[in-house]
């Protein structure tokens, strides 16, 4: 069974060279060193979509790289007339095109193109300024063992992150989770919202231990900037980011 991670991380004039430098500080730190610290990982590919009008394209893709040896970059140019998500309930008007490119991101077919349906497939969805707790590979592959249907595998515990703070968070219907495909299934994790994920799949909890770090910062494109208490040791040593990266 072949496992992807699959990550948008296009980012063209539509935001701020300061934007820009601040989220591959964070690619960089984050979610890239945590991704290298998998344990059990066993065969992956990273699938990352990203802008040809990035100006810090070369140095994104070198971060990239030095998280996996196998990467598989998506480049593309977002066209000028571009839609809302059809899950934005803010429509065509409403909606920044900052937030139409992303939508358009995970609309890119290649995304299907790049995982082969002749097998089983495993796919993980993974923002890139987010990180996965060291043996996430290993549990959602075990809970994916023996699966022949489309089956998410959810992680619902995680810790959001915001300005040197800290808190569990319950999310059953999280960004971080995993999809089963089975073959001539297509499907990819990006064909749907993940908020209605339980509505469409059946759904796994794979177990209620703490999944992934939910990393909120000024350049996020959603809100929930809060947190309860200042980070602890325990999730420090848990998830061994640079956490300079954060300030």
């Amino acid at each position: 069974m072949r496992h992807y991670v699959l990550t948008r991380a296009s980012y063209g004039p539509e935001w701020t060279p300061e934007q820009n430098a601040a989220r591959l500080r964070i690619t960089r730190g984050v979610t890239a060193r945590m991704l290298r610290r998998q344990k059990g990982a066993g065969d992956w590919s990273w699938i990352v979509l990203l802008d040809a009008r990035d100006t810090l394209l070369h140095d994104r893709l070198e971060v990239l790289r030095a998280a996996t040896p196998n990467l598989l970059p998506i480049i593309w140019t977002p066209a000028d007339d571009l839609s809302a998500a059809p899950w934005d309930r803010r429509g065509d008007a409403g909606t920044h095109r900052r937030d139409k490119v992303a939508a358009a991101a995970y609309r890119h077919p290649a995304w299907l193109q790049y995982t082969p349906r002749t097998e089983a497939v495993l796919q993980t969805r993974l923002d890139d300024d987010d990180a996965l707790a060291p043996d996430y590979f290993r549990r959602v592959r075990r809970a994916a063992e023996g699966l022949t249907e489309r089956t998410a595998l959810m992680l619902p515990n995680g810790l959001r992150v915001w300005d040197g703070r800290e808190q569990l968070v319950r999310h059953d219907t999280n960004a971080m989770h995993s999809l089963f495909t089975p073959p001539g299934d297509g499907t990819t994790i990006y064909s749907y919202g993940h908020r209605q994920v339980r509505r469409h799949f059946p759904t796994v909890d794979v177990d209620q231990r703490v999944g992934w770090l939910w990393v909120r910062h000024p350049n996020t494109l959603s809100g929930w900037k809060k947190a309860e208490r200042p980070i602890s040791m325990g999730t420090r040593l848990m998830f061994p980011i640079d956490w300079e990266a954060l300030r």
